[in-house]
């Protein structure tokens, strides 16, 4: 694992939420879209889960292309409706209506859980005084957010790329947060699951970037830890 040089010790440490903090339920896993799929009279098949994966990345590449990093509210609908047409889709209302629904359950808390390494590392970064903030490329009022999963003892500040216009990797949605934080960037590390989003974008900004490879899926010359319990030790906090 590549080490985190800091030249200065960290004041900030700075999550991504879904995928991060946040696990996403089953309904949003192949098997979910299939008992969603049956709600509308489709019939999908969850053994072309890969096949959707794929299709999602590259939608998300096009649009990043074509759009640039500002906020982009259709694009959480264009994900539900693209795995549900690489999964087998059918009659197009359906289908629409289908992705509608998923993109409603997506906003409900109650389809998510924190991951069991969440509030031990949030505490153990508190108790030695580092500021922590939520940095999300989201529509969610991460406050109220925060709130629900008793995050808020932890959050000092949280920033949705909704409020700013732009998404991460994008640095004017660093530059924002650092100033709400009063915060130099050399002093500030990111920790989230997308590597270009979270930590490119994090490095380009200035800031330290610390990859969450929970699935063990990168090889890349770059601070990366597989649990969030390996973050305390990575940032230098001792006991």
């Amino acid at each position: 694992m590549t080490q985190l040089r800091l030249d200065v010790p960290p004041e900030l440490v700075v999550f991504d939420v879904d995928y991060t903090l946040l696990l996403p339920g089953e309904r949003f896993e192949a098997e979910g879209y299939r008992a969603l799929g049956r709600e509308f009279g489709l019939d999908l098949d969850p053994g072309r889960w890969e096949a959707a994966e794929r299709a999602v990345y590259a939608a998300m590449i096009e649009r990043r292309e074509r759009l640039g990093t500002r906020h982009d509210e259709e694009v959480y609908e264009v994900v539900a409706r693209t795995i549900i047409e690489e999964l087998g889709g059918g009659d197009p209302e359906a289908v629409a209506a289908a992705a509608r629904a998923q993109l409603t359950a997506w906003w409900e808390v109650e389809h998510f859980s924190l991951y069991d390494d969440v509030l031990p590392c949030l505490g153990r970064l508190h108790a030695a005084g580092l500021k922590i903030a939520l940095l999300s490329n989201t529509s969610r009022d991460l406050d109220a957010l925060s709130r629900h999963f008793g995050l808020s003892a932890f959050v000092d500040l949280a920033l949705a790329s909704s409020v700013v216009g732009h998404c991460k990797p994008a640095p004017e949605i660093f530059a924002a947060l650092l100033a709400a934080a009063r915060t130099v960037a050399g002093a500030a590390v990111m920790v989230g699951d997308n590597l270009e989003d979270d930590v490119r974008g994090a490095l380009a900004a200035g800031c330290h970037g610390v990859l969450l490879d929970r699935r063990g899926r990168w090889d890349v010359p770059l601070p990366a830890i597989r649990s969030l319990e390996e973050l305390p030790a990575l940032l230098g906090l001792s006991g």
